[in-house]
């Protein structure tokens, strides 16, 4: 079966409700350990303990840990698009919509760190996971062009302005302002990171900034 990322070919879905349920929750449990731990913390015993799952039951449905680590970048970017509705719906153009999607994210998560970003650095060594990560940066960042766009199609958007030039800037916004919320363990660095990207884009629209 090919990923839904396109990438590296992965094991089909379990066919049976029970099965899904199983791997969802190594799956679950292993996101949340390398989420906190870093992806190569955990090792497969820790994810069993985690998950109440068996080890002939890992394999069956994920094959090696490498395989489990590029499932848990899919599951962790499903979780950023999850938390940012306004980038696939197709009729939202509104900036300040997304903005705010992304600080509720942050303070669900109590100034964690990025579910995606989170990984940034840890892979280096591992090719096939360093490029799994960069398609997944590259999707994300292709989102919010497509946010811009839209935006500037309404008028929200300065005419000017470059809809993959101002995704990615957003997207750095983003990251560099979660990071240092993080440290801060407050949102403020956040909402003003990604306030001045908005204002930078924006054509004098009130309702697109703070």
């Amino acid at each position: 079966m090919i990923n839904p990322g396109g990438g590296k070919t992965m094991k089909a879905l379990p066919a049976t409700e029970r099965g899904r349920r199983t791997r969802a929750a190594i799956l679950t449990a292993a996101a949340r350990l390398m989420h906190q731990h870093g992806l190569a913390g955990p090792s497969v015993d820790d994810v069993l303990a985690a998950s109440g799952a068996g080890k002939s039951q890992f394999y069956h449905y994920f094959g090696s840990r490498r395989d489990l680590a590029a499932a848990v970048l899919y599951h962790q970017f499903d979780r950023v698009m999850g938390s940012q509705p306004a980038l696939r719906d197709p009729d939202r153009a509104d900036l300040r919509a997304w903005r705010d999607q992304v600080v509720g994210a942050h303070r669900d998560s109590s100034h964690g760190m990025c579910p995606l970003g989170v990984f940034v650095g840890q892979v280096d060594d591992e090719p096939e996971l360093n490029g799994i990560l960069a398609e997944l940066f590259g999707r994300w960042e292709k989102c919010l062009a497509d946010l811009v766009s839209r935006a500037r199609d309404q008028g929200r958007v300065r005419s000017d302005v470059d809809p993959e030039d101002a995704g990615r800037m957003l997207l750095a916004a983003l990251e560099g302002g979660a990071m240092l919320a993080h440290v801060h363990r407050q949102p403020t660095a956040l909402e003003r990171s990604l306030d001045a990207a908005i204002a930078v884009l924006t054509a004098g629209d009130a309702s697109a900034v703070h």
